[in-house]
């Protein structure tokens, strides 16, 4: 290969790259890339506890203010001492990190980037 068609590889890839970094939201890309278990610096975590499975229209759903899983983790370890359940034996929790906005035709909605325990 000559130095022409080098030079077009490497531009043709950093434009397929800057394409499918912009597709949707770049945001959520870079973060699926480089924090694959956990919320990259931007997201915030959201903590959703069931304190009891056999009720689980009994959701406790936290305000997205924590900026890790660890912090997560140790909110969802109170509220289960609170219920009598350090050991989660009754409850189960998730951590919802990276809440992300998807317009529609009837409204906005949107979905979490990772859902971990």
């Amino acid at each position: 290969m000559n130095k022409t068609m080098i030079r077009r590889a490497i531009l043709a890839g950093g434009i397929a790259i800057l394409a499918a970094a912009t597709y949707g939201s770049p945001e959520r890309y870079i973060a699926d890339m480089i924090w694959t278990d956990d919320a990259a610096p931007w997201e915030k975590v959201t903590a959703v506890y069931v304190p009891d499975t056999s009720k689980p229209n009994n959701v406790l759903v936290s305000d997205a203010q924590f900026a890790d899983l660890e912090s997560c983790r140790a909110h969802i370890h109170n509220l289960a001492v609170e219920h009598d359940d350090p050991d989660l034996k009754k409850g189960r929790y998730d951590c919802a990190i990276g809440f992300y906005v998807q317009q529609e035709d009837n409204g906005v909605t949107g979905d979490y980037r990772l859902m971990l325990q």
